[in-house]
């Protein structure tokens, strides 16, 4: 009888000893890291937003974490993508103009290209000695090349580049473009290598920080709106670190949050 008695006391506190005794229970460190993971049932679940390093008042990524040009690899990777990306745009364009010499627009002769850009293009759109005007039209030259500027930064920050790294982004594929993809056809701009970073990395840098306050605002059409100003920030950095399973093409993941 007091055995039967004495099993059902142990039976009635047993649980309570039990939480008692794992109320702070932590795992065994893991690779030697002296810092203890808290256990968590197997059934919970963790809620990440993968939006919040965007935020203006919470930078997941900040400014001194970002990557700099000793990612080499990944700086070498990122740029030949917009290279490539911007022949198949050329390609398209060609293709879609209504002019009859189209194999003379693509094709890349090697004599004709070394002549293009030993000289420079003057206001006749011709090649010639350095002069800074090159015949375009305002559109093309304060427009087009200034917007080109400013979203090849902005693609250089969405993949986690810090903002001096990212400028030379910028500075390298206007370069890029002049001197090989353009310079097929023409001879390089001087107006150009100067106007497309020169006034698109800073327009760059106004679009990041408007988009930021938009999409930190508390409004979904504000939020929406971040993305108008900013499309190219749909490009999430770092795979690894996305939970909502984005479309991934090739390097590029991209991903909407408002």
């Amino acid at each position: 009888m007091n055995k039967l008695l004495l099993l059902a006391a142990y039976l009635l506190i047993s649980p309570f000893l039990l939480a008692l005794h794992t109320e702070n229970i932590n795992a065994d460190t893991i690779f030697g890291d002296t810092s203890p993971v808290l256990m968590s049932p197997v059934n919970s679940s963790v809620l990440i937003n993968s939006a919040e390093y965007r935020n203006a008042y919470i930078k997941f990524y900040k400014e001194a974490d970002r990557k700099s040009l000793a990612e080499f690899d990944d700086f070498l990777r990122d740029t030949r993508n917009v290279y490539f990306t911007l022949w198949l745009i050329r390609i398209v364009q060609v293709n879609m103009m209504d002019i009859t010499n189209k194999d003379k627009q693509m094709l890349v002769n090697p004599l004709r290209w070394w002549k293009n850009i030993l000289g420079f293009q003057n206001k006749n759109r011709k090649r010639g000695d350095f002069e800074v005007e090159d015949g375009d039209s305002f559109k093309t030259n304060w427009i087009a090349h200034p917007a080109f500027g400013a979203y090849s930064y902005l693609y250089y920050r969405a993949k986690g580049y810090n903002f001096y790294t990212s400028a030379l982004g910028s500075v390298l594929q206007s370069t890029l473009f002049e001197y090989t993809i353009e310079g097929v056809i023409q001879s390089p701009s001087i107006q150009d290598l100067i106007v497309t970073p020169g006034i698109g990395i800073p327009a760059g840098i106004i679009l990041e920080v408007t988009s930021e306050w938009l999409e930190s605002q508390d409004s979904g059409f504000l939020k929406a709106a971040s993305y108008i100003v900013n499309p190219v920030k749909i490009i999430v950095p770092d795979r690894d670190k996305v939970n909502l399973g984005p479309l991934v093409t090739g390097q590029v993941v991209i991903a909407f949050d408002w």
